[in-house]
């Protein structure tokens, strides 16, 4: 095989020489494709590649004029002036002693107090406390007397409502042995009888 490799590769190249020269060369003898032909011209288009501008608009010169009356980087600048003082607004007081609900009064030796609720809370307040402005002048009894600038509000306690007696809970079953099942609910039938 070594032998006969060196012919084998100039054989090789001999046709690859003689495949060369048949591109190179034409039938009638002349060097093909010597001269150089220009390639179609190729125009471009340099405004489609330009941003389109914006439209002419007004223009809100605010701004501008701020930065003239006080320009950026100067030692005359001035702070921007100070906004408007908020208008004052009224409180309007909620009267929540209307729909307080009194839940309890107690009273000791020399002092007392009430349990109340008052907007939705239940505070504990005591003789001469204030509760939205409302101080706890007097109880008497189940009666209680608030005072606020002259004017004088009784508040009663409800009495508790009275429910039906509904009977002792049931009694537990004995811890230990077997569980008390309850009876059996009936059953429904339809069109015959219960078995």
């Amino acid at each position: 095989m070594k032998r006969y490799a060196l012919h084998l590769l100039l054989l090789i190249n001999a046709g690859l020489l003689i495949f060369l020269a048949w591109l190179w060369i034409g039938l009638d003898g002349s060097i093909r494709n010597v001269h150089w032909q220009a390639p179609e011209p190729h125009r471009t288009d340099f405004a489609a590649m330009l941003p389109a501008l914006p439209g002419v608009t007004n223009a809100d010169t605010a701004q501008f004029i701020a930065m003239l009356d006080r320009p950026l980087f100067s030692f005359t600048r001035k702070p921007p002036p100070p906004p408007p003082p908020p208008k004052p607004t009224e409180e309007v007081q909620v009267d929540n002693l209307s729909t307080a609900r009194l839940s309890g009064v107690f009273t000791g030796d020399g002092a007392g107090g009430i349990i109340i609720e008052v907007a939705g809370k239940h505070r504990r307040a005591r003789l001469n406390d204030n509760i939205d402005g409302w101080t706890l002048q007097s109880i008497s009894g189940r009666n209680v007397t608030f005072t606020k600038s002259g004017q004088t509000r009784v508040l009663q306690l409800p009495r508790a409502a009275v429910t039906a007696y509904t009977g002792m809970a049931p009694a537990t079953p004995p811890s230990g042995g077997t569980p008390v099942r309850p009876p059996p609910t009936p059953r429904a039938t339809f069109g015959g009888r219960a078995q």
